[in-house]
């Protein structure tokens, strides 16, 4: 492991077994930021949907997917649990990272599960009135700031005009209340965690400018762990396909389980809009965050949302 990788290691508290061969008991570790779209992976562990296949998972959490990536390519972790921009970004950087198993979904349908939170009595209505202010995101480079970017430009605004700094969403409130930024982008549950102390509203969910419908986060492995342990592979995404099943259609069962790992009270849980994680990697669900990426030029070039799908990653039938 290089000086990064050992130093993500020591950060992210893992020192768990690797992988075992394929057609033995196997141990994964798994890591990720503790928001509502990680569900899956603890409700499998508890459940022990992932002992079924013949699989142990040991999970993790970290401050954001990008982290988790480092993690994973560190060899800190061996499914990261991050944003579909950092497995494109990846991808274009030669770096041998894939999609084995969806997370959430993003749906203009539903109820917004990330909003662009101001404060109560801001005069912000729309893009023009953020042309030029700085503005908080959970993190840097991914698809909330290229929604943020887009949404700008798509009501009025000027997104070059704009600086978009990272912010903890633990932090959003308060940074706002300083006037240190003007409007945060954040994820449930710390989008009704924010809105619960009545000083901040939500403004739009940005993720309206990218598509009405797309794939936002994946749990994602390295092609060649992978390559090597291939029927473990197969057999995690399985059981993530269960785990995902129960969870989407369950909400209420994993409260408390969200809120442990989250560190968020159990009642902002329950009152939060919850993730729906998709059954299967769609690659025309993963294309649109792939074309907007390059239009802002987080990434610099476009490919077959197909590329960056594992072979091991289960297939609608």
């Amino acid at each position: 492991m290089n000086r990064r990788g050992a130093l993500l290691a020591s950060a992210a508290l893992v020192s768990l077994a690797a992988p075992a061969r394929a057609q033995t008991s196997a141990t994964l570790r798994a890591i990720g930021p503790g928001n509502d779209g990680y569900k899956p992976v603890y409700y499998g562990m508890r459940a022990g949907i992932f002992q079924k296949y013949g699989v142990t998972v040991t999970a993790s959490v970290i401050n954001s997917g990008a982290a988790a990536a480092a993690a994973l390519v560190g060899g800190a972790a061996d499914v990261a649990f991050t944003n579909i921009t950092t497995l494109v970004t990846a991808h274009n950087k030669a770096i041998p990272m894939q999609a084995l198993a969806p997370g959430g979904v993003f749906s203009s349908d539903t109820k917004p599960t990330a909003a662009m939170l101001v404060l109560k009595d801001a005069p912000i209505r729309s893009g023009a009135d953020l042309s030029g202010k700085t503005i908080g995101s959970v993190a840097l480079g991914d698809t909330l700031a290229a929604s943020i970017q887009a949404w700008i430009d798509q009501n009025g605004g000027n997104s070059r005009s704009v600086k978009i700094i990272e912010v903890p969403a633990s932090s959003i409130v308060q940074m706002l209340e300083d006037e240190r930024v003007s409007a945060a982008v954040v994820n449930e549950p710390a989008v009704t965690q924010a809105l619960a102390t009545g000083k901040v509203r939500a403004l739009v969910n940005t993720n309206v400018a990218i598509a009405r419908t797309f794939l936002s986060s994946i749990f994602a492995v390295m092609a060649p762990a992978a390559e090597k342990n291939a029927d473990t592979m197969r057999r995690f995404a399985q059981a993530m396909h269960e785990s995902t099943l129960y969870t989407n259609a369950h909400p209420a069962d994993t409260v408390d389980l969200v809120a442990s790992y989250s560190g968020i009270a159990s009642d902002i849980v329950a009152h939060s809009a919850r993730i729906t994680a998709a059954e299967y990697i769609d690659p025309a669900l993963v294309q649109p965050v792939i074309d907007v990426l390059v239009k802002y030029g987080i990434t610099d070039r476009a490919f077959p949302a197909q590329d960056i799908i594992s072979p091991y990653a289960l297939r609608r039938r």
